[in-house]
């Protein structure tokens, strides 16, 4: 096989890579480490994934020429997925490579330690996200935060969620994936320490919450079963190891640090919700109390210290930008509020820069003012000004339009109506009504940050359930916190484990009927 030269530019630094004949210019950045986020895993349905050639060329396809004028692909530029170098070339990337990517890692009854004291062990608790990664160092006497580290998951590259990823490893790049996630939470190891002046010798043992794909993809697990019914997993169960075994090499004194990886309740519904009903304290709780993790699926926990329901429902990745036509993560410049006062749109970006795009709360906001306006009408149908190119919400400092289109309307509606008849089946299930529901856990990084009033304005959660609403944080990483400083919380996991109960909503007749139901706006 004939290799080419690849001269790749970021940020004004080159590095020089092979690409193998046959091979995109996606999977050879890969290859070489080159973190560019691909929503879609590189089927060229996104267009986030948009690099210019500047010496060379590639053959302009018809998704090229879908999210690109003629004057861009005139100039290079072509989706990086779907580009197949026939010789040597030079690359521009121009993408953000997502590292001030806005990260939550605070959680309810977190403490850190203000007068960072040398202690004579420490742990980690890790929380693997399907697009972050947060770890928290704990001082193993005083029980604290002594330090914390955050990175966005570089498996983005495979794809924005879940389906995407046991997609890529059912199609030969499982190894690839369990390579990233390691790389990912070594690095991330080695940084929290550093931040925490924690010598690496210190380190005691490590526990690791996440979802059942992103469990898989860590062990390195098949996952050829989780994406077709009835979706069995290869092991949810408590899973004990040590650095050596998961991370090779004995290099830095860990080879003899204990590992764990927390217990989920099924495929869907895994670790990061058990911990986070953990880190709530759902177990203890005497009267029903619900948790929500709203990402690229809504899962969500239903109960007390006698009695747990729990479900997930596929909302898609539009709440994190994702199949949103100008979306994005949550990313400096990202729109992450929306107000129209008087016909005039009033955008709000995260760390007040120029906008560059919209991410998952902005989104929110957007169809919220749109709907406010009567811009949008009960069916999610967009106003006929604004059908064929969008609602112009800002300029890019290039002049470049973000706008909200007819399909990103219905991105939302899809992932609303998935969450709310997902809430609204998991309480006819367990058989009360909103009044019984003691607390409301909002969890994630999406939910630290969402305006609840416009949330509840689109539907996407109950006007009765308002004032029971907490904003929780990154729950999963609370709850491998706890699982580390409490004496009990082994138990109180198996608890949680043997009590839960799991609603399937895929042949669930109640869920149907939501889901049609709440697909309109009223």
């Amino acid at each position: 096989m004939e290799n080419y030269n690849v001269c790749v530019t970021r940020n004004g630094v080159q590095k020089q890579i092979e690409i193998k004949r046959g091979e995109s210019l996606l999977d050879a950045f890969i290859r070489n480490d080159i973190y560019i986020s691909a929503s879609c895993g590189g089927a060229g349905k996104c267009g986030k994934c948009g690099v210019k050639i500047t010496e060379g060329s590639t053959e302009i396809t018809d998704m090229d020429r879908k999210f690109f004028s003629e004057e861009e692909l005139k100039d290079g530029w072509r989706l990086s997925c779907l580009s197949y170098p026939a010789g040597e070339c030079s690359v521009v990337i121009e993408t953000g490579d997502e590292s001030d990517f806005e990260i939550v890692s605070d959680y309810q009854e977190r403490s850190d330690d203000t007068q960072r004291s040398i202690e004579e062990a420490y742990d980690i608790g890790i929380d693997i996200g399907t697009t972050t990664i947060a770890l928290n160092l704990i001082g193993a006497k005083s029980k604290k935060v002594c330090g914390t580290y955050t990175t966005i998951n570089r498996q983005r590259a495979y794809g924005a969620d879940v389906i995407s990823r046991i997609q890529a490893a059912n199609d030969g790049k499982l190894k690839e994936l369990t390579n990233s996630i390691r790389r990912d939470l070594y690095d991330g190891i080695l940084q929290v320490l550093e931040e925490g002046a924690a010598a690496p010798q210190k380190l005691r043992q490590i526990v690791i919450a996440g979802n059942t794909t992103m469990g898989h993809l860590l062990m390195g697990y098949s996952c050829e079963t989780l994406g077709v019914f009835p979706f069995t997993p290869v092991n949810i169960g408590t899973i004990y190891c040590t650095f050596e075994e998961l991370f090779g090499g004995a290099e830095r004194g860990f080879a003899d640090v204990k590992i764990t990886l927390l217990p989920g309740i099924s495929t869907y519904v895994g670790a990061d919700i058990s911990a986070g009903m953990l880190s709530c304290g759902m177990d203890r709780a005497k009267k029903p109390c619900l948790l929500l993790d709203l990402g690229t699926n809504g899962e969500m926990g239903l109960g007390n210290c006698e009695k747990i329901m729990v479900t997930s429902t596929a909302a898609g990745p539009a709440f994190e930008g994702g199949n949103i036509s100008c979306g994005m993560g949550s990313v400096k410049g990202a729109i992450c509020g929306v107000e129209i006062k008087d016909g005039e749109v009033h955008v709000k970006t995260i760390g007040h820069q120029a906008p560059i795009g919209l991410c998952g709360t902005g989104v929110i906001e957007t169809v919220n003012e749109l709907l406010r306006e009567e811009l949008i009408d009960e069916t999610g149908m967009l106003d006929e000004d604004y059908f064929d190119d969008g609602y112009l919400l800002a300029k890019k400092a290039d002049g470049e339009k973000i706008t909200f289109t007819q399909q990103d309307v219905r991105e939302i509606q899809l992932a609303k109506s998935a969450v709310r008849a997902g809430v609204e089946t998991l309480l006819l299930r367990y058989g009360i009504g909103y009044d019984e529901v003691d607390q409301v856990y909002l969890a994630g990084g999406f939910g630290y940050k969402i305006n609840l009033e416009k949330a509840i304005g689109i539907g996407l959660l109950p006007e009765e359930l308002h004032d029971k609403i907490t904003a929780v944080g990154n729950s999963s990483l609370g709850g491998t916190v706890t699982y580390l400083t409490q004496d009990d919380a082994q138990e109180r996991m198996e608890h949680i484990i043997e009590t839960s109960e799991e609603i399937a909503l895929s042949t669930d007749k109640d869920f149907n009927r939501f889901y049609t139901d709440y697909m309109f706006f009223e």
